[in-house]
């Protein structure tokens, strides 16, 4: 065996070596969500049971509860278990201050977002529900030409939680942003059976 023949072997070993790590490390990575006990979900049910909205405490370095947490917002959450009926998500939008609205699945996966702007009439409805859920709500309703005054999501998984951010841009706005971010109610509700 020449040298050559020797440097061949040893590169196409270092190359068998290296693939097979990144296959390993690229499989981990994208298992991970799905295998960690305490996702999102799991970490704010601590503080939050679902259909209730609730205030987070304020950001400190060290001990965010969201990821990328800011410290001039004031953070709110709503846990969502639709496997039994839907979430309805209700804000009187006021016309001070930026409110922003985030959809997560149970691991923080965003699905759906939305500002202040979006509302209608000074006004914000959202229904979070399974694909059945939706289907019985539209079978159920007895005019089809009229518009729709809400937003209906079907989430992609039947546990998740809605995260309602309110802008305090200085210091002295806290309290108010804290009292926007409240101001967003969640309930859960029945649907009518036929």
């Amino acid at each position: 065996m020449n040298f050559g023949d020797r440097i061949f072997g040893f590169l196409l070993y270092v190359t068998g070596i290296v693939f097979v790590a990144g296959a390993v490390h690229l499989v981990s990575i994208l298992l991970m969500p799905q295998v960690a006990p305490h996702d999102a979900y799991a970490r704010l049910s601590r503080l939050a049971k679902p259909g209730q909205m609730v205030l987070l405490p304020p950001a400190l370095p060290g001990h965010e509860i969201t990821p990328f947490e800011d410290p001039a917002m004031a953070q709110a959450v709503c846990l969502y278990d639709v496997s039994s009926a839907p979430l309805h998500l209700h804000a009187e939008i006021p016309d001070a201050g930026l409110l922003t609205l985030s959809f997560r699945t149970r691991s923080g996966k965003i699905f759906y977002s939305m500002t202040d702007q979006a509302a209608l009439h000074g006004t914000i409805d959202v229904r979070i529900m399974t694909e059945p859920q939706l289907e019985a709500i539209e079978d159920s309703e007895d005019d089809e030409n009229e518009p729709l005054q809400e937003l209906r999501l079907v989430a992609p998984d039947v546990k998740g939680f809605v995260l309602v951010n309110a802008l305090a841009a200085f210091p002295s706005e806290r309290a108010a942003a804290e009292a926007r971010a409240t101001s967003v109610s969640c309930s859960t509700e029945a649907i009518a059976q036929q």
